[in-house]
């Protein structure tokens, strides 16, 4: 009998039809289960037991994460601890992964569990060569190498841990002085060139009173070509002050100018000697320049709307709660020993009650026993601007004064000071 052609093509038709749809299906079903072995070792490896973590490496076997938990844990856990099981799935999780610093980090600690020091280096070096850049990787590579004696090696790991993050700021500086002790090698070898850090680590060595050493770091930052705000050198300049070495502050304060942190205009001169005696430039609160303290119950802020010369003035209130005893506007400034100055500003007050009043105080930073003067106070009001003169002569050890305004309490029954006064065009000139 003979076969129909188009018949025969017809059934081979509906064959491959059948034939794909069973492929298909058979496709569909691997991959699903795949998928679900995927899902249900990422269920099991939820848990942070050892039976758990075997569960998800035995359905879904090459995934070096689980392998890399399950080594960890029984490399360090009390309760499940197990070094060999450690040492194997670390292993297997490196060769699953070879690009994981991580893995190679845990390898290398096992190494040296187990007293093999040149394995535990040779994956260490692994994940630095892998992660050279991330800051929690070079922690661990430098302090392995700390621990074996090597500074030179971890500090040059220690410091691109500095300039990646903060976190570790303290411990390494403390640990650098510990490891050598050199204030010189720290800056050039650990410290990145990077103000971020830098000023950090100066406040650091401030907290330690090493002066000298947070000087050296100044230099470098002055040098540097990034800019910040100039009040980030406050803290440096007061610890100058404290320390009675106004010279160095003067050359930080001249170090801001240089670098165009702060106007030339903040410098004294031969005709004041003063900083911003007009109250023309934004107030810095820092160095040389005036400070204002933060006092309950006075308020003091710039004034355009009243002044002795434009474009305005500094405006001083009393809130009438309390008998003050107010120096809370002043400036520190560099004299001569032995010298005889004029302090003079203007001064204008309105309503200041009580018989003590706003003055002009001038006094050693170091020692008020050398000099302290007060001019006479004003009180009530004033109508206009009066110049208030205050001569004075520096003690024979005196090479730093403190210049502003005050008020001393009173001794009256009616003692609680009210009212506001403005200052400006304030001047110090040393005397012929």
């Amino acid at each position: 009998m003979a076969t129909n052609p188009l018949r025969s093509k017809l059934i081979r038709s509906k064959l491959s039809r059948v034939g794909l749809i069973v492929l298909e299906i058979a496709v569909f079903l691997v991959l699903t289960w795949r998928v679900t072995r995927v899902f249900l070792a990422d269920l099991a490896a939820r848990n942070v037991d050892a039976a758990s973590l075997q569960r998800a490496i035995r359905l879904d076997p090459r995934n070096s994460e689980y392998h890399l938990r399950l080594g960890r844990l029984t490399q360090y856990s009390i309760t499940e601890v197990n070094p060999d099981l450690a040492m194997e799935h670390l292993r297997r999780a490196t060769e699953l992964n070879p690009r994981d610093p991580q893995a190679w980090l845990e390898l290398s600690a096992a190494f040296g569990f187990q007293g093999n020091v040149a394995q535990a280096e040779a994956c260490l070096r692994r994940a630095d060569k892998l992660a050279p850049n991330l800051p929690s990787i070079q922690w661990v590579v430098g302090n392995f190498f700390l621990l074996q004696g090597n500074t030179d090696e971890a500090f040059k790991h220690f410091k691109v841990t500095l300039a990646g993050t903060p976190k570790y700021d303290q411990i390494l500086f403390r640990t650098a002085w510990k490891a050598s002790d050199d204030g010189k090698k720290i800056l050039e070898e650990l410290i990145p060139r990077q103000a971020s850090t830098e000023f950090r680590y100066l406040h650091y060595l401030l907290g330690e009173k090493r002066l000298a050493e947070a000087l050296a770091v100044w230099k470098r930052i002055a040098a540097g070509p990034e800019t910040f705000p100039p009040t980030r050198a406050t803290l440096l300049m007061d610890r100058l002050f404290a320390a009675h070495l106004a010279g160095d502050a003067m050359q930080v304060w001249n170090d801001l100018r240089r670098k165009g942190l702060i106007q030339p205009t903040y410098q004294p001169t031969a005709q004041n000697l003063l900083v911003n005696g007009d109250f023309e430039e934004d107030i810095l609160n820092a160095g040389f320049d005036w400070r204002i303290a933060s006092v309950e119950g006075v308020q003091v802020a710039p004034d355009g709307s009243n002044f002795h010369s434009p474009s305005r003035a500094l405006q001083i209130s009393f809130g009438g709660k309390s008998n003050l005893n107010f120096f809370g506007v002043y400036q520190f400034v560099k004299v001569e020993p032995n010298r005889a100055y004029r302090l003079k500003a203007f001064l204008k007050t309105d309503g200041i009650t009580t018989d003590s009043g706003p003055r002009l105080r001038v006094y050693d930073a170091y020692d008020a026993r050398q000099l302290q003067k007060f001019s006479e106070s004003l009180t009530g009001t004033s109508g206009g601007w009066n110049q208030v003169v205050l001569d004075f002569t520096t003690g024979p050890l005196t090479e730093l004064v403190i210049v502003g305004v005050a008020r001393v309490p009173s001794s009256k029954l009616d003692n609680r000071i009210a009212g506001r006064v403005w200052v400006d065009d304030v001047n110090l000139v040393p005397l012929p």
